[in-house]
């Protein structure tokens, strides 16, 4: 597969909107991927089969092609419950690209040698249909299905797959706090895509009763422009 270089992996507010009115319907991880392939062209069944940690990559890039780089959130601190603001480069959350051989993806339990492949969303979409990721990723007999081995094999899959299982370091400045948050990029840009989309609808509702524009040349025009406009119309 061709991975789209970064300068071009991005949706321009035109195909954004018309890509949320597909996406929102849908149930995870298919909404995600929806809007990969909108911006890659990358069939959704070819995405479907990207182990985890490759799609979260294109995420990430298509993140950062859309909106920049510069991440910003809240979170709660779980020891004194302070607000936290946060912001951080998501290019750091990159994690290097590694090679996997297929000698890499078995265990040796208890002289059984168990093999499992890495989750893609196929799997992601079964197991949260309520199947069992375990069963679906490794050939193992129900002798060998114990909560250890089970173990081994996610501590492998994170190991080999270290994209899919990002955490961030976090810290509280009232209470000196430190703990890890995990960081789900899919959630985190289909939450930003859904307030982008809000605000832009409201953008292009008010620009086209003062002016009666259409939405496509609204769309068209740019953030930059579309706001010195606006702000003539909130005078």
């Amino acid at each position: 597969m061709v991975t789209p270089s970064r300068a071009s992996f991005a949706l321009d507010d035109s195909r954004l909107f018309d890509t949320w009115d597909r996406a929102a319907a849908l149930a995870r991880p298919w909404r995600e991927l929806s809007l990969l392939e909108s911006a890659s062209g990358i069939p959704l069944d070819e995405l479907a089969h990207l182990t985890i940690g490759e799609r979260d990559r294109l995420l990430l890039a298509l993140r950062i092609g859309t909106f920049g780089n510069r991440l910003e959130c809240e979170t709660r601190c779980p020891s004194c419950d302070a607000r936290l603001e946060l912001a951080f480069d998501a290019s750091s959350l990159m994690t290097p690209l590694q090679r996997v051989d297929e000698g890499d993806l078995e265990i040796t339990v208890d002289d059984s040698v168990i093999r499992f492949r890495l989750p893609d969303s196929h799997d992601v979409a079964a197991a949260l249909a309520g199947d069992d990721l375990a069963t679906r990723v490794a050939t193992m007999t129900p002798e060998c299905s114990t909560s250890v081995v089970r173990t081994r094999i996610a501590e492998r899959i994170a190991e080999l797959d270290p994209q899919a299982d990002v955490s961030l370091d976090l810290g509280c400045g009232a209470c000196g706090h430190r703990w890890q948050s995990m960081f789900d990029p899919a959630a985190f840009l289909f939450r930003e895509v859904a307030a982008y989309v809000a605000r832009l609808t409201t953008e292009v509702h008010l620009l086209a009763r003062a002016y009666a524009w259409s939405e496509a040349s609204i769309l068209a025009m740019g953030a930059t422009r579309r706001r010195r406009y606006l702000d003539l119309v909130m005078q």
